[in-house]
């Protein structure tokens, strides 16, 4: 072989060294970049999974502060339950004390009331009796549900709304700082590159705080839970003695009327009146027949002084007894009683409401409900989570990540070159079980149905997480 052939063979062996040296500087490059595509890929995984886990939370959250609202409804109903049953007792320990001072004066005696209308009545009749210091203790425990159901229920459901927004991000946070314990990500989220933004919020005024009325919220909700107590119902009964009394009125007969009741007043403050009076059938040539009413018993206990339930009939100054004038000359002149067709007991009423006693009380108190315009939209977040490219291991100290212009692009950073993840969830009303009518439940706050659940993230809110810092 000549000289000039073996140089070209050395300089043909020198080439295919160089291009064997950059394919190799290629392949690792090519493993670098895949390395670090990788660890890209690897965190984006993680953070989306961290980040349904943060929100689920946090609608889990908020779940719990309805369902926590509900329950301070439930028991604002509870406590007036409860003060309808005080005003009650208290009418009631009148009424015995007013039973025993009209037997001590045999106003009417008890034997008439055994003969008229059996020993039952009369045995009813003896055993009213005044209970001492009761209508103060009644007083008291009263003043106490009131204190309780405007003062320490209405800041415990101020404070579940106004802390919700709060409370709602620590959650989600603690919960995101959980799923990186391990790793490069430690302790507080943004000291470590994990940061937490709320793109959109639905809770702001999706709660209104409102005053009970007459048609709807917390006093038609009192009053059907009222109605489950007998106590609390209509005390009405009457006892017709057997023979004729009257040949002018055959058909009518001496009564004992037992009336009461427990009411809910305009002013949303609690009343209850309970009576009873023996109607002596009488008759003479002016009037014709009528019913004497003597007053055996009556009690009342009422917040303020409001105006007495529809069909009570009194007068405010009734007189202390009739030994001066006729009890029918006096009726008719002074009030528009019905003497003979009437069914209550005017005259006991009235006795009653002279000696009323005046609880102070703030009526019902406030709640919380869903506005009304917003029955239909889900309580729905969404957020947006962010991780830091810097804190990811990858093989460049100075970390691909931090600059779009790098080693290697992905569609799962944002603009800073962070990875994001964005994820929403909503907090719903659910019955457990179906309706018994089959009819559908709307959202309520008297129902802790809250329920939490991840939700569909909108196309807005992705690009919207793309934009952010």
């Amino acid at each position: 072989m000549t000289l000039r052939g073996r140089t070209w063979a050395f300089h043909q062996h020198g080439q295919a060294l160089v291009l064997g040296m950059l394919m190799v500087s290629v392949a690792v490059a090519s493993l670098v970049v895949l390395y670090n595509l990788g660890q890209t890929v690897e965190g984006k995984v993680r953070l989306t999974h961290a980040a349904d886990a943060a929100a689920y939370s946090g609608a889990l959250e908020q779940a719990r502060a309805l369902n926590a609202i509900a329950y301070v409804n439930r028991t604002q109903i509870a406590h007036q339950v409860a003060m309808a049953h005080l005003v009650t007792l208290a009418a009631s320990a009148q009424y015995g004390g007013a039973l025993q001072s009209q037997r001590s004066r045999g106003n009417p005696p008890v034997s008439l009331i055994a003969m008229l209308f059996g020993p039952d009545m009369a045995l009813a009749y003896r055993a009213g009796q005044a209970l001492p210091n009761a209508e103060a203790r009644l007083a008291s425990a009263f003043a106490q549900h009131d204190r309780v159901v405007h003062q320490v229920l209405e800041a415990a459901a101020a404070s579940a709304m106004t802390e919700l927004p709060a409370s709602r991000g620590r959650v989600m946070r603690k919960v995101l700082a959980a799923n990186f314990t391990e790793g490069t990500v430690k302790g507080e989220d943004s000291a470590q590159g994990l940061t937490l933004q709320m793109l959109s919020d639905a809770w702001p005024g999706f709660i209104e705080r409102q005053v009970a009325t007459r048609k709807s919220g917390l006093r038609p909700t009192v009053e059907q839970a009222v109605e489950r107590f007998g106590f609390l119902k209509k005390r009405n009964s009457t006892r017709r003695n057997p023979w004729v009394v009257s040949t002018r009125c055959p058909l009518n007969r001496h009564e004992l009327r037992r009336r009461g009741s427990t009411w809910l007043g305009p002013d949303g403050r609690w009343g209850a009146l309970d009576t009873q009076s023996f109607h002596a059938l009488r008759s003479n040539r002016w009037i014709g027949c009528y019913y004497r009413e003597y007053a055996m018993g009556w009690g009342t206990a009422q917040g303020q002084k409001i105006k007495a339930p529809e069909g009570v009939d009194y007068v405010d100054e009734p007189p202390i007894d009739f030994s001066q004038e006729d009890f029918w000359r006096w009726a008719e002149q002074s009030t528009s009683w019905d003497l003979f067709s009437g069914i209550t007991n005017p005259m006991a009423n009235s006795y009653a409401m002279a000696s009323a006693q005046r609880w102070p009380g703030r009526g019902l108190p406030a709640y919380r409900e869903v506005a009304a315009s917003r029955l239909q939209d889900p309580l729905r977040f969404a957020v947006v989570v962010s991780m830091a490219g810097a804190v990811l291991k990858t093989t460049d100290a100075d970390s691909a990540l931090a600059s779009p212009g790098g080693w290697f692009s992905y569609a799962g950073l944002g603009r800073t070159g962070a990875i994001i993840a964005t994820s929403a969830a909503e907090t719903y009303f659910l019955r457990p079980e179906a309706r018994a009518d089959g009819r559908s439940e709307l959202a309520t706050l008297f129902r802790p149905y809250w329920q939490a659940r991840l939700s569909a993230v909108r196309t807005q809110e992705v690009l919207l997480g793309r934009r952010s810092p």
